[in-house]
């Protein structure tokens, strides 16, 4: 699924399995009340019960684990918006890198009892509106201080609820997107036939392998894009695409924008 941004918003419930793997240009923040598995990169990746997550959303991700009756949160902040805010160089560049900031989910932080006020007062009134829209920059600035004392994304990675195959063919495709990936290849990872695999490959993650390689390649191209000074039709050949109309086709149908103007409007802001 793709989405460009779910913008400032948060939510707080019970969560399923998601039936597609998807990606949004939003930094992330979620915690729940028991542990979450998730395929990111198509590796599993597991969030502790009581441990806040945090990372960049434009990495494809799937959450496969159902949470049952327990409850479940999430924060979603556009990249735009984080970047403005002027948070710790460290934590920015965690953020670009791809990892994951696993905190202690304390009272100084407490995201599951601020979300339902912030909720009520994003739909509210402007002065409401406000009053949350600084909140949560004062809860993202707590967090951006918090994890620059944790120096690594540190949840073991564990089983998940997705076929074995289609994890490793995920992982494989967002190891070698910048590379030539054809789809017998692809299959050659996991000892299956290429029309097999695809169909395996689908019913796991709810996207096409050709898809999940254009959502990976796409993220690699934001990074490059806001984490180095590389000119943008080199970009678009060291994240995989083999054409600059391809790329700048795929960037903008994705990210709403070229990739020289998405650099333009994100890059001051990690300078």
């Amino acid at each position: 699924m793709l989405r460009s941004s779910f913008g400032l918003a948060c939510w707080q419930g019970e969560a399923g399995p998601m039936t597609v793997a998807h990606r949004h240009d939003d930094v992330e923040f979620n915690l729940a009340t028991v542990d979450l598995e998730y395929l990111v990169d198509g590796r599993p990746f597991s969030i502790p019960a009581g441990r806040l997550a945090v990372f960049w959303a434009a990495r494809p991700h799937q959450l496969v684990s159902a949470a049952g009756s327990q409850v479940v949160t999430w924060l979603t902040v556009p990249l735009d918006r984080v970047l403005g805010w002027g948070l710790s160089r460290r934590f920015v560049e965690r953020m670009l890198a791809g990892e994951f900031a696993l905190l202690d989910h304390d009272g100084a932080l407490g995201l599951g009892d601020r979300v339902p006020g912030w909720q009520a007062e994003l739909a509210g009134d402007d002065d409401e509106h406000r009053t949350a829209v600084l909140e949560i920059e004062a809860f993202a600035r707590r967090v951006a201080r918090a994890s620059s004392a944790d120096a690594a994304a540190n949840a073991a990675a564990s089983g998940s609820g997705i076929r074995p195959q289609a994890a490793a063919m995920a992982a494989w495709i967002s190891e070698h997107a910048h590379e030539e990936v054809r789809v017998p290849e692809v299959a050659r990872q996991v000892h299956l036939h290429p029309q097999y695999a695809m169909a395996v490959f689908r019913d796991a993650l709810g996207i096409t392998i050709g898809e999940y390689l254009t959502q990976c390649r796409i993220a690699r191209a934001q990074h490059l894009l806001l984490a180095t000074r590389m000119p943008v039709p080199e970009v678009g050949f060291a994240s995989g695409f083999r054409s600059q109309s391809q790329f700048y086709a795929r960037f903008r149908e994705r990210c709403g924008e070229p990739p020289a103007a998405y650099r333009r409007r994100l890059g001051s802001a990690v300078d």
